[in-house]
């Protein structure tokens, strides 16, 4: 197992769980105070608990959904999830808890400060260590997945999609505990939520085309901060003042690359999207489980292949609706507050998608169609729009639903002019 952060620790529960002997390699581990993944979906907490892992207060805080604020003095809307819970906490809360759980399994050996150093010609697992015969490699090592390069190479590289900044905030309440808080408005959405008693985590999707260090603090004064409840924007003015925001690149590489012949990926290895759906870790955990009942990569790759499409169009498409302001965009953004604003069905739908819990393509598509066909009616209705300009934003509507069933979803449309961004990771 290379990598012991939450996908790998996983991983090695479940199959030493099932009698295998696991060894895992942890080159980094100083690496668990970064910022990375917080919120664990209800899916996520069930495949936790099925491995031994019980996520108990009061390190882990429970949260019964989130309430979205979409500005412009709209009120807020309240999507709770129909069954279960999240899970958060600081991200070094999770990876200890596994590290510890990884302790008390017999059968499993956490080596940490050694390498992976790549395959052999006969497949063997090449170590700080020397060179380990091994029935399966697993490569839980996140974007940068050394056994994935060694695996086939890269593919391609990952697009790149956004900035995130994050900040902790102490002794800060919120509109309403027990939620996430995602509020708009901005420049792109502000993702607020509890990982401690004494501290609430928000981050800020940044878009690339941010300012420079001397103009980033006057940028958030002026685009973020009036979107955000009192409390929160003067604790958040605070850490801007002090130069304490962290940042992070949010990029998208499709999760198509599971494995083959003698080597498994799991999470980030595999694949990963934008994190405003939070499901990074919820993904991996579910991959680590369906890995070890599988035991080898072949039927574990087509399964995963399959149930991770939904959650990957999800992330997309959400990213898509609460950054865009072209005409189609605005309008989808509506139609979908509108849409969760007065049907509960459609708002225990998306939580069912959004919390994975569900991932038929059906379901997906059931809720598409019934954004799309809110945002088409608003357009063809309003009475004070003109022509042409309702004729451009149906085009566009055509577009997003083109992009959305397309190769390229995930991919952010290509601005007129413009180009994709690559990093070159």
């Amino acid at each position: 197992m290379v990598g012991a952060g939450p996908g790998g620790c996983a991983a090695a529960l479940g199959f030493a769980r099932r009698g295998a002997t696991v060894l895992v390699l942890e080159p980094h581990p100083d690496r668990t105070a970064r910022f990375a993944g917080e919120w664990l979906h209800p899916a996520g907490v069930a495949a936790l608990s099925r491995l031994g892992v019980p996520l108990r207060p009061p390190r882990f805080l429970r949260h019964r959904g989130f309430v979205v604020h979409p500005g412009c003095g709209e009120p807020p809307i309240l999507l709770p999830y129909e069954w279960g819970s999240a899970v958060t906490a600081a991200h070094h809360t999770f990876v200890h808890e596994l590290h510890n759980a990884l302790g008390r399994q017999p059968g499993v050996e956490l080596a940490t400060g050694q390498r992976f150093l790549g395959l052999t010609p006969d497949g063997r697992c090449r170590t700080g260590r020397g060179d380990i015969a091994a029935g399966l490699v697993v490569g839980a090592d996140g974007r940068a997945s050394s056994v994935r390069r060694d695996l086939r190479g890269e593919p391609a590289r990952p697009v790149a999609l956004s900035h995130m900044a994050g900040a902790s905030l102490r002794d800060v309440s919120l509109p309403a505990e027990e939620h996430g808080h995602l509020f708009l408005g901005g420049p792109g959405p502000v993702l607020a939520y509890r990982i401690a008693a004494d501290l609430v985590r928000v981050t800020l999707d940044v878009p690339l085309t941010r300012p420079g260090a001397r103009q980033v603090g006057d940028y958030f004064e002026q685009r973020y901060l009036p979107h955000l409840p009192t409390p929160l924007g003067d604790a958040l003015r605070g850490v801007l003042r002090r130069g304490e925001l962290q940042w992070a690149a949010n990029s998208f590489r499709r999760r198509t690359n599971f494995g083959q012949g003698k080597v498994a990926l799991v999470g980030d290895a595999a694949g990963h999207g934008h994190p405003l759906a939070a499901q990074g870790m919820t993904c991996a955990f579910l991959d680590a489980e369906c890995l070890a009942e599988c035991g080898t990569a072949e039927p574990y790759r087509r399964l995963r292949s399959a149930r991770s499409r939904v959650p990957e169009l999800l992330a997309a498409a959400i990213h898509r609706a609460f950054t865009g302001e072209d005409r189609a965009t605005v309008a989808v953004r509506r139609s979908i507050c509108e849409l969760w604003r007065s049907d509960p069905r459609e708002r225990a739908r998306t939580m069912r998608l959004l919390g994975g819990q569900e991932d038929r393509r059906t379901a997906l598509g059931g809720s598409v169609a019934c954004i799309a066909l809110g945002a088409l009616a608003r357009t063809i209705t309003d009475e004070h729009r003109d022509p042409f300009d309702s004729a451009r934003t149906v085009a566009g509507l055509v577009r997003w639903l083109g992009w959305l069933g397309g190769r390229h979803v995930g991919v952010p449309p290509e601005p007129e002019g413009g180009r994709v961004a690559l990093l070159g990771l």
